[in-house]
């Protein structure tokens, strides 16, 4: 293709036939959508059906890599997989860590359209333009650790997306990995992966590399941001302890609030003993070109567990009833490491297991309906749980399909009980921190509660409007629209987040992380010199947002086919109950929590996000002036057709 940063082909791979071809990559593309998450988006549009079955051959699985993955560009390791999701049906994209979008690009190719459904289990080998679909029945079986060790010995070096027993099995609630430590696609990637019968992606080294138009330019500007980031003091913290320095700012602003002063000194002492058995535990991993470590592996040298070896993106520890922080945390690691192995989501999980214990305890559900088992959040229960859910046995089968499915499976009326977003289960509680966009977003995202949601500085407590005025200046977000979203008192969650999610939907198309902890360092201005120097198409910071923006419209649009609209982008009822703490309780409020907020201002909320982005307020949905403004249609060509037609949006 001759454009610095892009391999410049698309491979096709139909597992049906077992055929695969290799095409050029649009140069229209690449300056509409720009690479990654949005030429995924793009190709989702114009390829799926979208009343598509998620666990269908029809389903497709595209993976992207953006122009800044496998350079020397901070952060830029991500690698982006696109589907229709079997949790609730969402055509969206996950971003994961790793090596495999560097190891891809260097063997030619920016995205891989996978289709169909192989006899078989096999496993796809990507190494130039040897493409294979290779036998894989001695990996059914295994874990997902267990695979990538054996791809390893075959084909290093390469990178692996595998899945375990979980993805085999079509659990919905599952989750991969990339290499073992880059968490990829929540809400069921593995399951779509288990029903073509493919248990792993492998890209090994190839023989290209990446073109770059300005090297010296791109160097002065890579050596600016690597000083910044060096010299950053938060650095140092990570570098000692990984993500549990992070997860020491989490506990004082998610915790802290409902706590008093002596459960709050108490809280903290064990945080420190939880550090610094960490630190004796755990060895940094990071992402290629990435100066900022967050994922780790861990060794147990004593304990219960002695001898175990773990990877993992970050770790935190759980609370399984009663016990020493020692026990907790032995206890964390083992859990972890067999949540990862098995690659069944911890968030979505750890969710269901509260949720029925729960209803156990108040004897809304017996052991009639759980298989015999006492249902309790304790440690060898929820290992047990895990096994079962993984294999689809028992009251695990139960589970296996997520909290909705799984309360209206179990009936008894205890789907009043299953709080979510969008079938996903609740990760931030703004009752605590107050109404953010990370909690927010996930109401307008199609893919519905997850961690990825739309950061900005609400992440944390106790940001000065001032500093939301500057984080909208670094997002190129205009004048005329700052003064919508910072007011004088707080600001507008619904519009700010309209504007942070095109931001990470800028990221996404480029393959940087969205880590706060690298985020933190990029202005747009920043990112447009980068690009420039590093491809040669001079594009201003308005075009990359514009490109980001119509990503965004065209993931939107999909799903809109699919039928999600205003109705599905609806808040939690259990967000309008206040929160009981120790001495009192904690309603639903503004970022500051000086404002109680009702439903209605919730909606309110919705409309102004909606208007934000040009979109229909009562259904939601992109009009008809914004997709010409942005030039999208839809050019329906199923995989498999050797023909399409044109649908304008």
């Amino acid at each position: 293709m001759g454009i610095g940063g892009y391999a410049g082909n698309i491979l096709f791979v139909d597992l049906t036939s077992g055929e695969t071809r290799k095409e050029p990559l649009d140069p229209q593309l690449v300056k509409g959508f720009i690479g990654g998450y949005g030429i995924n988006s793009k190709l989702a549009l114009d390829l799926l059906s979208p009343d598509i079955d998620p666990l269908s051959p029809g389903n497709a699985i595209i993976i992207g890599a953006g122009p800044f993955a496998g350079t020397i560009v901070p952060g830029a390791g991500k690698v982006i997989v696109t589907t229709r999701f079997p949790l609730n049906g969402a055509f969206a994209s996950a971003h994961g860590g790793g090596a495999f979008a560097l190891m891809l690009k260097t063997s030619g190719y920016d995205h891989v359209v996978i289709g169909g459904k192989a006899d078989r289990p096999v496993y796809l080998k990507i190494l130039d333009d040897d493409v294979e679909l290779c036998d894989a029945s001695d990996l059914w079986g295994r874990d997902g650790f267990e695979t990538v060790d054996e791809l390893r010995t075959r084909h290093e070096p390469c990178s692996v997306i595998p899945i375990g027993q979980a993805g085999e099995n079509l659990v919905k609630i599952s989750i991969t990995s990339v290499d073992k430590a880059g968490t990829l696609g929540t809400g069921g990637l593995p399951a779509v992966m288990g029903s073509k019968k493919l248990k792993a992606i492998v890209a090994c080294q190839g023989t290209g590399g990446i073109g770059v138009a300005h090297r010296l330019r791109l160097q002065r500007l890579v050596d600016g941001l690597l000083h910044r980031i060096m010299s950053w003091p938060g650095r140092q913290p990570m570098m000692e302890h990984g993500m549990m320095a992070a997860a020491m700012e989490w506990w004082g602003a998610e915790v802290r609030p409902t706590r008093n002063l002596t459960e709050v000194a108490a809280g903290l002492a064990e945080m420190e003993k939880a550090l610094e058995m960490h630190r004796k535990t755990f060895r940094l991993l990071a992402c290629p070109s990435c100066p900022l470590a967050d994922k780790e592996v861990n060794r147990l040298v004593e304990g219960p567990y002695a001898g175990l070896v773990t990877y993992m993106p970050h770790f935190r520890v759980l609370q399984f009833g009663p016990g020493s922080m020692e026990e907790q945390f032995y206890r964390s690691l083992r859990f972890t490491d067999a949540l990862n192995r098995y690659g069944v989501c911890l968030f979505d999980f750890s969710y269901l297991i509260s949720l029925m214990s729960y209803l156990y305890e108040q004897g809304i559900i017996t052991k009639e309906d759980t298989g015999g088992i006492e249902v309790k959040e304790d440690f060898d229960t929820s290992m047990q749980l895990l096994q079962l859910t993984a294999h689809r046995q028992g009251f695990g089968d139960v589970l296996a399909d997520g909290i909705v499915a799984a309360c209206d499976r179990m009936g008894k009326g205890i789907t009043e009980y299953a709080h979510h977003i969008k079938g996903r289960s609740l990760l931030f509680d703004p009752r605590a921190r107050g109404l953010g966009t990370m909690e927010f977003e996930p109401l307008t995202t199609p893919r519905g509660s997850h961690v990825g949601a739309a950061g900005s500085p609400s992440y944390t407590a106790g940001r000065s409007l001032d500093v939301f005025a500057r984080h909208c200046e670094r997002m190129g977000v205009p004048d005329d629209a700052v003064g919508r979203i910072v007011g004088p008192t707080s600001f507008n969650p619904g519009r700010l987040s309209r504007w942070s999610e095109d931001w990470f939907a800028l990221f996404g198309c480029l393959s940087l992380c969205n880590r706060a902890f690298v985020n933190r360092f990029y202005h747009v201005t920043t990112i447009a010199e980068l690009y420039s120097a590093l491809t040669g198409l001079e594009l201003t910071p308005a075009e990359l947002m514009k490109a980001a923006e119509r990503a965004w419209n065209a993931a939107k649009l999909i799903n809109v086919g699919a039928g999600f609209g205003r109705k599905d982008d609806r808040p939690p009822q259990i967000w309008f109950t206040p929160l009981k703490g120790k001495q009192r309780e904690y309603p639903l409020t503004d970022y500051y929590q000086t404002t109680t907020l009702t439903q209605q201002d919730v909606e309110r909320f919705l409309d102004d996000y909606y208007d934000e982005r040009g979109w229909d307020r009562e259904s939601g949905t992109p009009t008809a002036g914004k997709l010409k403004e942005l030039g999208l249609e839809i050019k329906r060509k199923h995989l498999g057709d050797q023909e399409g037609t044109t649908h304008h949006g």
